[in-house]
């Protein structure tokens, strides 16, 4: 595999500039959550937050140890770049397990949001995606670990690579698409002009959390069907960070979000949103057509409200 000359200087500056930064920002939402937001979450979730942060910083180690192994210990080998360090298998790895448990986090969340009638078939697809990405990676990395010559990539392009690239962006694009109709189909019901500003900057939310991440996804997808593996390893550096993000930024907008609801709203606990089946209007027909697709805010369920972020 050629490397492009100066790719020294892109593959470090691409690394400083978005890593490093983009896992401070990723301690900082870490020490807001449990300083100020996560009284009222069960263990499982202060869990997930615990775990998430470790493995992003694992990544982040593991990853300067190839930065530091490739422009430092191998400056001007370029045959150094015909070899993959183990310490970025072991950052896929870390990675791959961020991006699996925060798209789970979101998947539950759209089950937990979801009329019981359409759970499954609104979530079957999002895990069968992230898991086929889950499934795909762990043999990228497998296969890494067996066989450290870049060339491996351009090996396995077709049948290990390319598809766990691609699974991801479509696990990532659903769970997108299914927050975006749930949200919007909930905020249909109700008649509060708060409550739907509060489903459209939720939508809103969901929309640009999605943007980010597809926006990296694409690129790295690309780079894989182009079999440009050094550019693989530039993207593969950040992809994770925006999954920490996104779900730590999520959490700790509850409070904001919060507050951008009516009184009404604010007396209930709307951690979570649960859109329920419009009521059964009474045999005497009194309630008009308007009124059976009424918002019941009363019914709201104990989900986070972030699934919708």
């Amino acid at each position: 595999m050629a490397i492009a000359g100066g790719f020294g200087e892109d593959f470090s500056s691409m690394n400083a500039v978005l890593m490093s930064p983009h896992h401070g920002l990723n301690l900082g939402y870490t020490y807001v959550y449990y300083m100020m937001h996560c009284s009222e979450d069960p263990p499982i979730v202060k869990f997930l937050v615990a775990a998430t942060c470790i493995l992003d910083t694992l990544h982040v180690s593991f990853m300067c140890h190839t930065l530091y192994y490739y422009l430092v210990i191998n400056y001007g080998v370029p045959t150094s770049f015909e070899y993959v360090v183990w310490s970025y298998a072991a950052s896929g790895v870390a990675q791959l397990l961020v991006i699996v448990t925060v798209q789970l986090f979101f998947a539950h969340k759209i089950y937990r949001l979801c009329r019981r009638g359409v759970r499954w078939l609104v979530t079957a697809p999002i895990l069968l995606f992230i898991l086929a990405h889950y499934g795909f990676g762990m043999v990228v990395t497998v296969l890494i670990f067996y066989n450290n010559k870049m060339s491996v990539f351009t090996q396995t392009s077709y049948y290990s690579v390319t598809p766990s690239a691609a699974s991801v962006v479509v696990a990532e694009v659903l769970i997108t698409v299914s927050l975006c109709v749930i949200l919007y189909d909930g905020g249909s019901y109700s008649g509060c002009a708060r409550a739907k500003r509060l489903i459209k900057t939720l939508i809103t939310y969901a929309a640009n959390r999605c943007l980010l991440t597809s926006i990296v996804l694409i690129g790295e997808l690309v780079v894989n069907v182009d079999q440009q593996a050094v550019w693989t390893m530039g993207f593969n550096f950040i992809v994770g960070k925006l999954y920490t993000n996104s779900l730590l930024a999520s959490l700790n907008a509850r409070e904001h979000l919060r507050s951008q609801g009516s009184p009404t709203t604010s007396t209930l606990n709307i951690d979570g949103l649960h859109f329920a089946d419009p009521p059964t209007p009474p045999k005497d027909g009194r309630n008009s057509k308007d009124e059976e697709r009424r918002f019941d805010v009363h019914e709201l369920a104990d989900t986070d409200i972030s699934s919708g972020v």
